[in-house]
């Protein structure tokens, strides 16, 4: 992560980091009211994370991954949020880097293999490509640019996001006291584009 940060403030990012682990982040309650109501009942850190994620242009999430999951704490962070991004496409406009896991467009990924069962365990320093931190660095780099200079026209992601919409659009809309939250979403989000 931080080779991959390196690149981004080479490119001219600003960079601010969030270390998950340091937050009040408890787990979902599975309760909805997220689609109800538009917001999340649970007091804790997630809404100010989440505020300072919708205020970047692009975001590096990365995490040691344990068998093939992130950890807990980031793992739960994105459950917290994944059920109304899901159907108001809040994460929509900005880009991300994966170094080793889900916001926004991907730019890319990246990972190093530090454990195995016969080796063991193996400090990042010791990762088998040398090669490593210059990918990771060309990466951050690639995700500022992808920023500055979007791709003009995406057919396939065009398609992909329009089927996308539909299917959300008429299971919310068969379900309007289910979703009321993501509706007022919805309609606050078209005012604001008419304005």
């Amino acid at each position: 992560m931080q080779r991959v940060l390196e690149g981004c403030a080479e490119a001219g990012a600003e960079i601010e980091w969030i270390h998950v682990a340091d937050h009040d982040i408890r787990y979902c309650r599975g309760c909805f009211t997220c689609l109800r109501e538009g917001f999340c009942p649970i007091e804790d850190d997630v809404p100010a994370i989440r505020d300072r994620l919708l205020a970047a242009d692009g975001i590096v999430v990365g995490s040691p991954v344990y068998e093939d999951q992130p950890t807990a704490q980031l793992k739960t962070l994105m459950e917290r949020l994944a059920l109304l991004c899901l159907y108001t496409d809040t994460f929509a406009r900005q880009r991300s880097v994966r170094a080793a896991v889900m916001f926004g467009r991907c730019s890319g990924t990246i990972g190093a293999k530090t454990a195995s069962l016969t080796k063991g365990y193996q400090p990042l320093s010791k990762a088998p490509s040398p090669r490593l931190p210059r990918r990771a660095r060309a990466l951050g780099r690639r995700l500022v640019q992808d920023i500055q200079h979007p791709k003009a026209f995406d057919l396939q992601r065009a398609w992909f996001d329009f089927l996308r919409a539909l299917l959300k659009r008429f299971v919310v809309m068969r379900h309007p006291d289910q979703f009321a939250g993501v509706l007022r979403i919805w309609r606050e989000k078209k005012r604001s584009s008419r304005a």
